[in-house]
């Protein structure tokens, strides 16, 4: 068995559980009919996803259980963030739906065949997620006042939780690393940073002109 694979499809797993726990309040919560159907469609995406994942892992002769334990405090406490700031919320939304997406893409390319193909599938659907969560973003910059320096600083605040949501328990992140090619891990990563901050008019890192 590997153990670093089983680490990570551990993680990402959970990962998708809570997202669809997310979306799932979403949906709850929505104002409107049109955005309640969004969210539930949503739902129902990140429950199919975990689900695959979970498959996955049974299909390594893993535990599902057992591998996603070590990761549920860090990720419960990352996707506990809320502040009731529309920017703040749409910032986390968006860049956290992005590091997601560029976790699969690298996944998908150092892992077996049946899995990236799963992966592929995930990643079709992660591509409108992140679209809806920019629009959400950009839309929040449009209409709230000083929106630019509040987003620069909620992706400082954004970075510095994500840091902090693993200093306890297994840090997601430091299982990608364990499956090799780090510097390319980090290289991805980075470079979907820069590219969506751009995207949406922000500086990246958070930092200032």
């Amino acid at each position: 068995m590997n153990t670093a694979l089983v680490q990570v499809l551990g993680a990402v797993a959970y990962g998708e559980w809570k997202a669809y726990e997310g979306a799932k309040a979403e949906a709850a919560a929505a104002p409107d009919e049109a955005t309640r159907r969004r969210y539930r469609k949503v739902a129902a995406e990140e429950l199919r996803h975990h689900k695959g994942f979970v498959a996955r892992l049974e299909a390594l002769g893993a535990d599902p259980e057992r591998a996603m334990r070590p990761y549920r405090g860090p990720l419960d406490r990352y996707h506990a963030h809320t502040t009731g700031d529309p920017i703040e919320d749409a910032v986390f939304s968006y860049l956290g739906e992005g590091v997601a997406d560029d976790l699969l893409h690298w996944l998908r390319r150092v892992v077996d065949p049946e899995t990236a193909a799963f992966i592929d599938t995930v990643i079709e659907d992660e591509v409108g997620h992140e679209a809806d969560a920019a629009a959400d973003l950009n839309a929040a910059l449009g209409v709230e006042p000083d929106g630019r320096r509040r987003g620069a600083r909620a992706a400082r605040r954004m970075v510095g939780h994500m840091l902090w949501s693993g200093r306890q328990g297994a840090a997601p992140l430091a299982a990608f690393v364990r499956l090799g090619r780090p510097h390319e891990l980090i290289g991805t990563l980075l470079a979907g940073h820069v590219r969506r901050m751009n995207s949406v008019g922000l500086v990246p890192f958070g930092l200032t002109r």
